[in-house]
């Protein structure tokens, strides 16, 4: 496939999974309590409520201009500090505090006096501190399965450089430089974990946007395998059959395969949705030990979903809230009006906020909502589907209701369990009801994006009851885990490979030229320091150089740029002239983009001044004639990027080591 870029990309992935590992094993080391049975539940949880808590947490801190790097790290040593201490003993009075801090202080006395270790490690039990269940092992191969499966339709992926993907880029930017609304359309929470993830890994603004996608299939094929195992209590098989369905299965569903690693804000905010859900109709899970922990961790994850998408918090919530009652036992009704409370709570806060902001600004609100209700591209395709997308939610139609009536009649036994299940079929029905509704702030596109995973859900539901039946009915069937697990495996992976050949075969691989330059920017960002080179390129890839260093159009380095190097070499040497004339300091490096395209190719929507390249050219050999030292910097296909060096080891970092 050859991705110019793959390497940064896997780099940002390793980093993030191993930081992963990292607060995992800390917690496990030091942290008190017994490690959870269900480990898949125990990081779902943490997952709903930590990743909420960032995008709190970054929205928070862009409000008071202080997001940045050390202090998220700041906000995390404090954070585990606490966690480790003790909430409890951090807000213990101050006479207590004393006596613990002496008895600590004498302690640390003794064990001196007595050549002890001043810090006891226990071991307790050790090896099932850190030990890692089968379920979970499962599900991380199919989530590593899914982020493989995208990176792979990377090589179709027609959304970079677009106007859109640019404009996204300049909301991603626009987070580091304390500005949550870059503009008025859009929500930013989403690049709130985007502009995260950025910092944690170190990885560029521009290969957080290309692979943020691949990123957000895992986290999604996590939550959907989490999802199926909690609602219909199957540890593997169908919660692995349902997010292979999600991963393998693009011919089924109305996907546009160009756009497919994208990241989405609708398939954002359902990794707190579906989560949303699930607590709403088991609270347990949430509350844990203390009944008081609902209130605020369910306010905070629709506080999450409200920051990140305005369409999953006004369309895709409702719904369910408005089904969930009836099928909810009378112990835990107050468990529902809690979260409809929180969920109203949060919407509020977080509307406001934005009706402030944008009153301020002079904008329209409603036009504010309008248009997070409302599609502006289409990320979604019916041409690929097997099915019409009629016939399909005909059939989805048809399974759900054989579906309900079967659980209603099995209801007599395990009656929760069904009524989860049988609520979350009719809430996608409902959705599904409306869509057809053909209502003007139901944007079907918008809808169709999350209709995969909905369609993927329900799927695993008709599985469980057609397993579930037979197993009770029919005949009882063991099969160990471990060899069910790979036939399930080799089957979908097969089935998909053989079912989709045609739909991949008519499909082509985009343009190289846009993934190079992205390369090129990539390459440039790691050789040189800030603000110490600039760049020559088309006007159109000027959002690429913000908050990073200086940019010159063609046409200035045509122009004006060819006085400040008359004028700077003449008086390179006289400080107090530069001092007085700063307009005539030029960049210690200056990166010239050549394309070697025709107006025919696909790429000239970009490099809109292809007709200047010869007389650049010509301005470059004549730089190099005034004893200039250009060199090719970077050259792949068709893009060469040429530098001349203005002032020799001033830009580049190896040159500065």
């Amino acid at each position: 496939m050859n991705i110019p870029y793959t390497d940064s990309i896997f780099i940002g992935l390793i980093r993030l999974f191993l930081w992963i590992l990292f607060l995992y094993v800390m917690k496990r080391l030091f942290f008190k309590g017994k490690g959870s049975k269900n480990q898949i539940n125990s990081m779902a949880g943490m997952w709903s409520f930590f990743a909420s808590i960032i995008v709190i947490g970054i929205f928070l801190l862009v409000q008071i201009n202080s997001y940045d790097l050390m202090t998220c790290l700041f906000i995390m040593v404090i954070f585990f500090g606490v966690r480790l201490v003790g909430i409890q003993n951090v807000l213990s009075d101050s006479a207590q505090f004393k006596r613990q801090r002496k008895m600590i202080l004498l302690d640390v006395i003794e064990k001196a006096e007595d050549k002890e270790p001043l810090i006891d490690m226990v071991e307790e039990k050790p090896t099932k501190r850190l030990s890692i269940n089968f379920g979970f092992i499962v599900m991380a191969i199919t989530g590593f399965i899914a982020m493989t499966v995208r990176f792979y339709l990377l090589k179709y992926d027609d959304y970079q450089l677009s106007e859109s993907w640019f404009n996204e880029l300049a909301v991603l930017k626009g987070i580091s430089q304390q500005k949550w609304l870059s503009n008025d359309t859009g929500v930013a929470g989403q690049y709130a974990l985007m502009t995260f993830y950025e910092k944690m890994t170190g990885i560029s603004p521009e290969i957080t946007l290309e692979s943020f996608g691949i990123l957000q299939a895992f986290v999604l094929s996590f939550i959907i395998f989490w999802f199926m195992n909690i609602m219909t209590g199957s540890k593997v098989t169908v919660p692995l059959m349902a997010t292979l369905s999600f991963a393998f299965f693009f011919n089924l569903v109305p996907i546009n395969l160009s756009q497919i690693t994208h990241g989405k804000e609708t398939l954002m905010a359902l990794t707190f949705v579906l989560p949303a859900i699930v607590y709403i109709k088991k609270p347990w899970l949430l509350y844990a030990r203390s009944s008081r922990n609902y209130r605020y961790k369910i306010f905070t994850i629709f506080t999450a979903i409200a920051l990140i998408d305005i369409y999953s918090l006004l369309v895709l919530i409702p719904p369910f809230l408005l089904v969930a009652p009836f099928f909810i036992s009378k112990n835990y009704m107050r468990f529902y009006w809690i979260a409809l409370k929180a969920y109203l709570l949060a919407t509020t806060i977080v509307l406001g906020i934005y009706a402030l902001y944008l009153n301020r600004e002079g904008a329209d609100f409603f036009q504010f909502i309008i248009s997070n209700l409302l599609s502006v591209t289409s990320s979604t395709y019916t041409s690929n589907m097997t099915l019409p997308y009629n016939e399909l939610i005909r059939v989805v139609q048809i399974v759900s209701l054989v579906a309900v009536l079967a659980m209603f009649l099995m209801m007599k036994s395990k009656k929760d369990k069904w009524a989860s299940l049988i609520a979350f079929v009719i809430y996608v029905n409902v959705l599904i009801g409306i869509s057809f509704l053909d209502y003007r702030y139901f944007d079907i596109d918008l809808f169709n994006e999350v209709l995969p995973v909905f369609i993927t859900i329900i799927l695993g539901i008709a599985i469980y009851l057609v397993m579930y039946s037979f197993v009770t009915k029919v005949k009882k069937v063991f099969m160990p885990e471990g060899i069910a697990v790979v036939l399930i495996f080799v089957l979908f992976a097969g089935g998909a490979l053989f079912s989709q050949k045609d739909l991949f075969a008519k499909e082509e691989p985009t343009s190289r030229l846009s993934k190079n330059v992205i390369a090129s920017y990539q390459e440039i960002s790691s050789s040189f320091l800030p603000y110490s080179y600039a760049v020559v390129n088309s006007v159109t890839f000027h959002p690429l150089s913000t908050d990073s260093h200086n940019f010159l159009t063609y046409r200035d380095f045509l122009g004006e740029y060819a006085v400040r190097d008359s004028v700077y070499f003449a008086n390179k040497e006289d400080k107090d002239f530069l001092r007085a004339n700063t307009q005539y300091i030029i960049p210690n490096s200056l990166l010239i983009f050549i394309y070697n395209v025709t107006e025919e190719d696909n790429f000239s929507r970009l490099a809109v001044y292809l007709d200047l390249t010869d007389e650049v050219m010509v301005r470059i050999e004549k730089l190099k004639s005034k004893g200039r030292t250009v060199r090719v910097f970077f050259q792949k296909g068709d893009l060469t990027v040429y530098e001349v060096v203005n002032n020799p080891g001033e830009a580049r970092i190896k040159e500065l080591l």
